[in-house]
């Protein structure tokens, strides 16, 4: 059995394809802030101390 299969398209492009474009945009300079960024804070080094809360039973739950 033979199952027939459509012919490729052409290429609409084949006379003229796209290019793509030539050099990128210059990226304009930016001049360097008037102040230094805030320094960076240390991680502590230790775990902070965990408050526990004491949960109450109500009667009405048995």
């Amino acid at each position: 059995m033979n199952i027939p299969i459509p012919p490729e398209p052409e290429d609409p492009n084949i006379d003229n394809p796209p290019l793509p474009p030539g050099e990128p945009a210059p990226v304009p300079e930016k001049e360097p802030p008037e102040n230094d960024p805030p320094p960076v804070e240390e991680p502590p080094t230790t775990m902070p101390s965990v408050i526990g809360i004491q949960a109450w039973h109500s009667p009405s739950i048995q």
